[in-house]
């Protein structure tokens, strides 16, 4: 016997169940995700059943133990996948957070565009909905132009109208033949799928966590100079815990988080100034049990989805205009994106973002930056047409 078990030495598996509460072990060492360390945790819980009944003592008498429950939360890197277009390694977790996913091929433009209206053949246009956020690979064409990114607001899919119309403008007309790169983007859909997580203390304990639905997200550190943060908490139906080693070498995903530089946000299609922008996403879970269950719990389903958000412009000395969205409940987009760059500073890559088309403001205080006033707002995103509270796509 050993003892002595070191904590980074781990891994975590990670598979999308074929039927909710029927472990999936990992099928390959690309299963892996790159976890951080700090936060890393999973809890198994049994319910206590007290037994208080009279036995001539004050002193308790032996409890019994009901339903089963595994929680988790599972900090990682905000970060897209290396190749473009490719998912990032972390794709289990947003489809379990969210539920819908879409991937868009490359295209190659047509010609005759404007700042924000980019043309395309017949056909081309069918792959994107408003909501997706697409990077313009300017700088293929001149190394002097930067690439662009911007979500997509309107989809023209006429024959010979064919078009995107985008959020934010570029700085001159877009040239032509301009390359539209490939993406993912992930979005709220109902049919979420539940998840087996396989963590491996030390890589010598299997800790099972079976039938996991994810119920929150949380973006942090979207902040000046720093790392972004994308940390997911999950609730499930059973767990286990065995001796084991991983079943494969793991396997991660070469690409690098951004750094929060060059990283603009915008409310609407107007950059604004800001420090810190933090969303979270929460789904609200329903157990279905019976007695029949050797746990109690034997399925689960989400009943309600939430994303609140906040952010930090400084106080303008000539307006109230963010006062004036709370004030008058005036609705807003907010957009905002990150990167790493190719072989030159013009070049964009691994390109994280979000983009919330329909918020409100629900509170609004001031803050304090190093002596600088701010307006700390606080508000919710809400629904549109339907699946695009919010978006998160990598580019």
């Amino acid at each position: 016997m050993a003892i002595g078990v070191v904590n980074d030495e781990g891994s975590v598996f990670i598979e999308k169940e074929l039927i909710e509460g029927t472990f999936v072990p990992e099928s390959d060492g690309s299963k892996a995700i790159e976890v951080l360390s700090d936060g890393l945790e999973m809890t198994p819980t049994k319910e206590l059943l007290e037994r208080n009944n009279r036995t001539s003592t004050v002193e308790k008498v032996v409890s019994r133990v009901g339903q089963k429950s595994m929680s988790g939360t599972i900090p990682t890197e905000f970060k897209a996948g290396s190749i473009e277009g490719q998912a990032p390694e972390t794709t289990a977790l947003y489809e379990a957070l969210l539920g819908g996913k879409a991937e868009y091929a490359e295209t190659i433009s047509d010609v005759g565009h404007s700042a924000n209206v980019i043309a395309l053949a017949d056909g081309d246009a069918d792959k994107y909905e408003v909501g997706y956020i697409v990077k313009i690979k300017e700088s293929g064409n001149n190394p002097l132009n930067l690439d662009h990114i911007s979500p997509i607001i309107a989809v023209d899919k006429g024959i010979g109208t064919s078009s995107i119309t985008l959020l934010v403008p570029y700085s001159q007309n877009f040239s032509d033949n301009v390359i539209i790169s490939a993406g993912v983007a992930y979005f709220h859909q109902s049919g979420q799928p539940t998840l087996s997580v396989t963590n491996y203390l030390g890589g010598k304990i299997r800790e099972k966590a079976i039938g996991m639905r994810c119920v929150s997200g949380e973006l942090s550190n979207f902040a000046t100079g720093q790392l972004p943060q994308l940390s997911f908490s999950l609730e499930g139906l059973d767990y286990a815990r065995e001796v084991g080693t991983p079943l494969f070498a793991p396997t991660y995903d070469t690409s690098l988080p951004p750094v929060v530089l060059c990283a603009k946000v915008y409310q609407d299609d107007n950059e604004i100034p800001v420090n810190n922008v933090g969303i979270s996403m929460s789904n609200t879970l329903g157990f279905l049990t019976s007695t029949a269950s050797c746990s109690g719990k034997i399925s689960s389903r989400i009943t309600e989805f939430v994303s609140t958000f906040s952010f930090n412009p400084y106080m303008e000395d000539d307006d109230v205009e963010q006062f004036d969205k709370f004030d008058k409940n005036e609705g807003y987009s907010v957009f905002g994106s990150a990167q790493n760059y190719g072989a030159t500073d013009t070049e964009y890559k691994e390109v994280v973002s979000f983009y919330m088309p329909n918020c409100r403001s629900t509170e609004i205080s001031t803050g304090d930056e190093d002596g600088i006033l701010t307006d700390a707002v606080s508000g919710q995103a809400y629904k549109d047409l339907g699946n695009d509270t919010i978006f998160i796509c990598f580019v």
